[in-house]
């Protein structure tokens, strides 16, 4: 009897479980599917936010070109503001926190493009490729090497035959070195306009030495010739027309010329004032972008006290009217972005210079062809630092045998936006 009292109880209570899983078993599975929903709609959030962020990173980046290469900004961008779908109680908390993540990678991104522009861009700066924007001042000091080296052969007689020569024969060895540190200050203008100030100032060193191995040394230090000049936007690249510039410069007579001077110096200036004025053409194919400049330069007529060549008056001056030969050249090269710090450039430096006149004749040897191949590189080493190197062989005979300098520029902004502080 107990028995059978046990095993009805034990019937009931497990009728009694079974009732109350059936009724619970709904109610579970509603939370499960409120929970999976939820879950869903915060990764939802998160796809539309990382897309916005996309969206406005974008923006930014055409905004930031657009004002480096036309000196302001020409449209305001429209950034969509239209607020995210929301799911869930805590979707505000997990919005902040997203939008604080997307900040910080942003920042990250910017900083690496910003320091690759920077490479790529002062290349083209120094190379008249691209102006500064309007109102950021660049201080660019470089500093230059160049060695120059002939070997002279003069004849005092006359021909018998043509390999043969009766008479005095003197060879010279010439050696020059040159360290010509520069200022070089650059201004951006409204409208795609730029100025720029150049002041050379250095040390210049001629060994020659004679037939006997007799040695005699010319220097000179002081200061050079100064120029300066304007620059003018004409195009800006789109589809397929290319960056267009074009500048014109005049260069002074500051520095002591040949016509000044004692036996023992050389000249750090030419005597003649000059107008150049260049036409630059830029391209780019990414990462490679090609330039190519064509220059004309009028050197200006001036006189200046020569030796009359009197027999019986050795020491007899004149004065000689100078016309100096103008001078056409043209520059072919690329700049290569190599990552996000180097840039490299390859180029060719070609000018043709005609001959001298001396009161309507030509002087003998006056006429010029100067060809350089040149290598160079800019290095971004910190946020917003620079330094641009530049290696340079010439190939003609009137053309220094090593060109090489260095120049560290340093910019800020005098007005217009102030550029975004990179991250140290």
């Amino acid at each position: 009897m107990l028995r059978q009292r046990f095993l009805g109880t034990v019937m009931i209570v497990l009728v009694f479980g079974g009732a109350m899983e059936a009724q619970t078993a709904p109610a579970a599975g509603a939370a499960a599917q409120a929970q999976v929903k939820d879950q869903v709609d915060l990764k939802l959030q998160e796809a539309l936010r990382e897309r916005d962020a996309i969206i406005r990173n974008l923006l930014e980046r055409v905004n930031e070109l657009e004002w480096r290469v036309n000196g302001g900004f020409t449209s305001a961008a429209k950034i969509d503001e239209r607020p995210a779908i929301t799911g869930s109680a805590n979707s505000r908390v997990i919005s902040s926190l997203m939008s604080t993540n997307t900040v910080v990678s942003t920042a990250t991104y910017d900083t690496t493009e910003r320091q690759a522009t920077e490479a790529l861009d002062q290349a083209l700066i120094v190379r008249g490729g691209l102006l500064l924007p309007s109102g950021t001042l660049e201080i660019d000091n470089t500093t230059s090497y160049f060695s120059a080296s002939s070997d002279h052969l003069t004849v005092n007689g006359f021909a018998l035959l043509p390999v043969l020569v009766v008479g005095d024969i003197a060879s010279k060895r010439v050696r020059e070195d040159f360290l010509l540190p520069s200022l070089t200050a650059r201004l951006g203008l409204p409208h795609k306009f730029q100025m720029d100030f150049l002041v050379p100032y250095g040390y210049e060193s001629i060994r020659t030495v004679d037939a006997l191995n007799v040695q005699t040394t010319a220097t000179s230090f002081g200061l050079g010739d100064i120029s300066a000049g304007i620059y003018r936007q004409l195009t800006t690249e789109h589809g397929r027309v290319p960056d267009m510039l074009a500048n014109v410069r005049f260069k002074s007579t500051t520095g002591k010329d040949s016509f000044n001077l004692t036996s023992s110096q050389v000249a750090l200036g030419t005597g003649f004032n000059a107008i150049q004025g260049n036409w630059t053409v830029a391209k780019s194919s990414d990462p490679v972008v090609f330039f190519g400049n064509l220059s004309y330069t009028a050197n200006l007529p001036a006189d200046h006290t020569v030796p009359a060549n009197d027999p019986t008056n050795p020491d007899a001056k004149t004065i000689g009217h100078f016309n100096p030969g103008s001078a056409i050249g043209f520059q072919l090269g690329s700049i290569l972005a190599l990552n996000p710090e180097v840039s490299m450039t390859v180029g060719w430096d070609q000018r043709f210079t005609r001959s001298t006149q001396l009161n309507g004749v030509d002087i003998p040897a006056s006429y010029l062809v100067e060809g350089t191949l040149r290598l160079g590189t800019s290095y971004v080493y910190a946020p917003g630092k620079i330094v641009d190197l530049s290696f340079g062989v010439g190939l003609t005979p009137d053309t220094p045998n090593l060109q090489f300098s260095v120049g560290v520029p340093f910019r800020t902004t005098l007005w217009g936006p102030k550029p975004k502080k990179l991250p140290k």
